[in-house]
């Protein structure tokens, strides 16, 4: 099932699978602001549900990106991406309560609930979370959602370089403070950190970041430069305009590396880092495919194809690969007539 192919590297099968739209599947089901939750239809785009949650001062703080792309709630959940605000408040997995979808043999279930405190019977909704469509076609989902803060300032530190920003990322993230996000830009050295609530409250707490030895320089970014460098990082348009983008789950020691690897790439390859070292997004040139998953293999990191062509042998996950067993006998459980396309590896 595909929405508005925003991700269309994820959506892309073999010519005989049949797509089956959601777009159709639009529209919030249920809004309660008391109980913040919503349940909306999986072809609802994520524009849509950030609009009504506005009107109630309520936002989903996993910042769900390519909402300026018509991303759907569906695709984002399917795909399992998240955006900044991941770091201190969890990603869609976190935030998903319930979930109705179309199995293999035809069957509608309904798995979770439509309040917080619902925990009764097996996860399935959990699941769903970057299955891609390989376990059922998402119909109905519920989430739960937080107040919108006061105020959101962001504050920079630039580096000399990779390691730098490195350490930088590993002293903001060890502190007592809660961050919302730490993003890092390889391109310009400069570490991002955004900070939630009143502005003399943020203030005072980039001033004990900068007392106790976090950097020797942390700079307010001015409001509507901070609203363009999250809304660029949540349109991947982080980096020049390149073929492919990649995510790569990530260690600080390996961020330095895929920096290191994208300032030698053939094709100025780009790398944006986010929640504080752990996800690596990766623009590249189609050209640079083959070293980027030899270089990959080299160094035992996977990563995943978000936009552009797939690698050259048609598959989506480049870099180390394995089999998963897991992977295997829940896609077997839930789908054992094979209705929905293998993911592959």
């Amino acid at each position: 099932m595909v929405g508005n192919r925003s991700k269309p590297t994820l959506s892309a099968v073999t010519a005989e699978t049949t797509l089956v739209s959601s777009r159709s599947l639009s529209g919030i089901v249920e809004y309660e602001p008391s109980e913040f939750t919503f349940t909306a239809m999986a072809g609802t785009t994520l524009n849509e549900i950030n609009d009504t949650l506005r009107d109630k001062r309520q936002y989903m703080p996993f910042d769900p990106l390519l909402a300026d792309h018509n991303a759907t709630i569906g695709g984002t959940l399917a795909a399992g991406i998240s955006g900044p605000g991941r770091h201190r408040y969890g990603g869609v997995r976190d935030f998903v309560l319930g979930a109705q979808f179309v199995a293999g043999d035809g069957q509608l279930i309904q798995s979770g609930g439509k309040v917080v405190k619902n925990a009764a019977g097996f996860d399935i909704p959990k699941l769903l979370v970057g299955s891609c469509g390989r376990f059922g076609a998402i119909t109905q989902l519920t989430f739960k959602v937080f107040p919108r803060p006061q105020g959101i300032q962001t504050y920079q530190v630039r580096c000399s370089d990779h390691a730098m920003a490195a350490t930088v990322i590993a002293a903001a993230a060890r502190g007592r403070w809660e961050l919302d996000a730490i993003d890092y830009s390889a391109k310009t050295r400069m570490v991002w950190l955004r900070i939630s609530g009143a502005a003399e409250i943020s203030q005072a707490i980039a001033d004990d970041m900068q007392r106790v030895g976090v950097a020797d320089s942390l700079t307010r970014v001015d409001s509507d430069q901070a609203a363009l460098i999250w809304q660029q990082l949540g349109s991947f348009e982080f980096g020049p305009e390149l073929d492919c983008v990649a995510k790569v789950p990530t260690t600080l020691r390996q961020m330095i590396g895929l920096a290191d690897w994208c300032d030698t790439s053939k094709h100025a390859a780009v790398l944006h880092n986010s929640v504080a070292g752990a996800i690596s997004w990766i623009a590249l040139s189609q050209h640079d495919l083959d070293d980027f998953d030899t270089y990959l293999r080299e160094t035992e990191v996977t990563g995943q194809l978000m936009r552009g062509p797939r690698a050259p042998d048609g598959r989506l996950v480049i870099g180390n690969r394995g089999i998963n067993h897991i992977e295997s006998a829940i896609k077997h459980a839930m789908d054992p007539v094979g209705r929905f396309p293998i993911f592959e590896r």
